[in-house]
């Protein structure tokens, strides 16, 4: 019996120590974990520092930046410049003259043109139309006078014969009212016509050049200084038709032999166009 007790005494004392011995093991793992992390830690806080410190060019050198000290405030009282103590004398006159500028005057809208020219009191003179509360226009009669000039010469009839032009008539029941706007849009079909290729004939020429003081007149209305005899092909003739817009002018150039329409045109002259009509 003694000697079993003496051998369970050894073999617990043999446990114990073998516990100890670990024990002791893993607390030296843990010390030495914990001391080489901490020397990781330390190692990588200098090597950034040295980083931040240097920086690499283009070759691959590194290059030391030195942190370099803010220099002091300059504290300099400004230097008057010749030219300001001339200025600043009391009977200086300035250099540049000085230009005043004109004051801004307010234009009057299209409504209230009509009370400015009630009261004679406006700003831009218009001159006086039948329709003085319109403004006037960019446009000119001849613009629209091309614009039907153009049409009608896109007609191959008209290529080579010879056309008479006529005042435009307003669209009435006799057809033979005569206005500014007929007689001037006529007018403007003369000049050009021709430069579209049309032979115009002018039959208003007289046979003689009449002379005078007054000045040297070759036209005429009266049939008896006329030429008889005068070959024309076609006749252009047109209507004014009065719209809400303005004037419609329907054109058309008719045969002489045989009255046939060979060509036909309108366009619309607006009331802005109008007012710069004179009679």
């Amino acid at each position: 019996m003694r000697v079993i007790a003496v051998l369970l005494l050894l073999t617990l004392s043999g446990c114990s120590q073998l516990c100890d011995c670990q024990n002791a093991r893993s607390e030296r793992a843990d010390n030495s974990s914990s001391h080489s992390e901490a020397s990781l830690s330390e190692q990588m806080q200098q090597e950034q520092q040295s980083l931040a410190s240097t920086s690499v060019a283009t070759d691959g050198t590194v290059i030391e930046d030195r942190v370099m000290p803010e220099a002091p405030p300059v504290q300099s009282t400004p230097t008057v410049s010749q030219l300001d103590k001339i200025m600043a004398e009391p009977g200086a006159k300035p250099i540049w003259p000085v230009v005043q500028k004109a004051p801004l005057q307010r234009k009057s809208l299209p409504s209230e043109q009509q009370a400015a020219y009630q009261q004679g009191m406006l700003l831009h003179r218009v001159t006086q139309s039948p329709y003085p509360e319109l403004p006037q226009s960019r446009k000119e009669l001849t613009d629209y006078a091309a614009q039907l000039a153009f049409k009608l010469a896109g007609f191959d009839e008209l290529k080579g014969a010879k056309v008479g032009i006529t005042s435009f008539v307003e669209f009435d029941d006799s057809l033979e009212q005569t206005t500014a706007l007929g007689n001037q849009f006529a007018e403007a079909m003369v000049t050009l016509l021709p430069q579209y290729g049309v032979d115009v004939i002018e039959y208003k020429l007289t046979r003689d050049i009449d002379v005078s003081p007054r000045g040297d007149i070759a036209l005429s209305r009266d049939v008896l200084k006329l030429q008889q005899k005068v070959g024309m092909d076609y006749v252009m003739t047109g209507t004014l038709v009065a719209t809400r817009r303005g004037i419609q002018v329907n054109s058309r150039i008719v045969s002489v032999q045989g009255q046939k329409v060979i060509a036909a045109a309108s366009t619309m002259v607006p009331h802005l166009v109008l007012q710069q009509i004179q009679p």
